[in-house]
């Protein structure tokens, strides 16, 4: 952006005026660019072709199994888990259904994370302990319910270890078996560069870009009201791609920064880089992961004056967010370290003949942890188109 003109100095001025304070610089983003970078960042793989082809022609089309982080304690009286099994409709309108019907409020039902409206998943939920005669007087097309088990918490948000995916793609650019070749030699370029972009996927930033535009304005705000969580998640997760893009962009992604907070691949544990040839090392042999940060009031950052505090200062810069702002907004929007890269390590092929209404297509096979998007590994196989 253009900064304007400054005001011509009065002639008859006696002693020059004192300077003005530098005007802040107009953040980078959002703007047109930015969104259009975040919401069809480039390609891992771009220079190896991509097998095309189209997904969910049916629910069947596009399973998701749910991996639960623990299974029932057998503990009486407290609470039940079991399953859910649907089809064609989202996590949250299920819900709704199972309590009118049971008469549970709603909020005494759990559940670890939201699945796919298009699709067929099965994910675990939680009900009160007293409520379990009432489950056999559910009843709905497209809801199955699996047995109770008795288990002494409710489940929460994000108690999941990771989701398993079959998903089939049709309409394919070339025959299934050219199709499986692209993704293997894909599958191997991804291991070469050290992993999937553990990028957040359309389906939290808006197909059009409204939800992360709204999101980072509401982070610079710090507004708190109306939809403001799924904004503020919305907000964070646009900077979270920011970061990555921008790290990767520098040739970034596989070295170690002094301040790095690095994730152990054995434990889940994290600390801060102080030295990052030793630990350059333990990332090449795949011992640690590098986080990147979702941006918030506790997260966890790196030391002020290395290396990484500077590139993650940067990124709330450019998007024009200050420090202060999300240090206000308190436990609303805490923060958290996520990894930069996933590594594959499940991917199953296998060929889909046509049926009456749909024509051959490939399956795929593979698991993701929490909060990761199948749509992005897609897209990386898919295109370019």
């Amino acid at each position: 952006m253009t900064e304007p003109a400054a005001p011509e100095a009065e002639e008859a001025a006696s002693e020059p005026e004192p300077a003005a304070p530098a005007a802040t610089p107009a953040p980078r983003y959002p703007g047109p660019e930015f969104q259009a970078l975040l919401l069809d960042p480039p390609l891992q793989t771009a220079d190896l072709p991509g097998i095309g082809g189209r997904i969910r022609l049916s629910p069947e089309d596009f399973t998701v199994r749910e991996i639960p982080a623990y299974g029932p304690d057998g503990r009486v009286g407290a609470h039940l888990l079991l399953t859910m099994h649907k089809r064609g409709l989202g996590s949250e309108d299920a819900i709704v259904e199972l309590s009118r019907q049971t008469g549970i409020p709603r909020p005494e039902i759990g559940l670890a994370g939201l699945k796919d409206k298009d699709a067929v998943t099965e994910q675990w939920i939680s009900v009160p302990f007293a409520a379990g005669p009432r489950l056999a007087e559910f009843s709905h097309p497209a809801i199955t319910l699996g047995p109770a088990h008795p288990h002494g918490n409710k489940l929460r948000r994000g108690h999941l270890h990771g989701n398993h995916f079959t998903i089939v793609v049709r309409e394919l650019a070339v025959s299934g078996e050219e199709a499986a070749q692209r993704i293997i030699a894909k599958r191997s370029r991804l291991a070469e560069l050290g992993g999937l972009a553990n990028l957040y996927g359309n389906q939290r930033l808006g197909d059009s870009g409204s939800n992360l535009r709204r999101g980072l304005e509401a982070l610079a705000a710090g507004a708190r009201r109306g939809r403001a969580d799924f904004l503020l998640s919305a907000g964070q997760s646009a900077l979270f791609n920011l970061y990555l893009l921008e790290r990767r962009s520098r040739g970034l992604m596989r070295t170690v920064l002094a301040g790095d907070i690095l994730k152990k691949t054995a434990t889940g544990g994290l600390f801060e880089c102080r030295e990052p040839e030793t630990d350059q090392a333990r990332l090449d042999s795949g011992e640690l992961g590098i986080t990147g940060p979702m941006f918030g009031s506790k997260m966890r950052a790196p030391g002020p004056g290395t290396a990484a505090d500077a590139l993650e200062q940067e990124i709330l810069e450019l998007a024009g967010i200050s420090s202060t702002t999300l240090k206000a907004f308190g436990n609303k929007v805490e923060g958290t370290r996520r990894p930069l890269q996933l590594p594959l390590v499940d991917l199953e092929l296998a060929l889909v003949p046509a049926t009456e209404t749909l024509p051959p297509g490939l399956s795929l096979q593979f698991s993701l942890p929490a909060g990761s998007y199948a749509t992005v590994l897609l897209q990386e196989l898919q295109g370019p188109r």
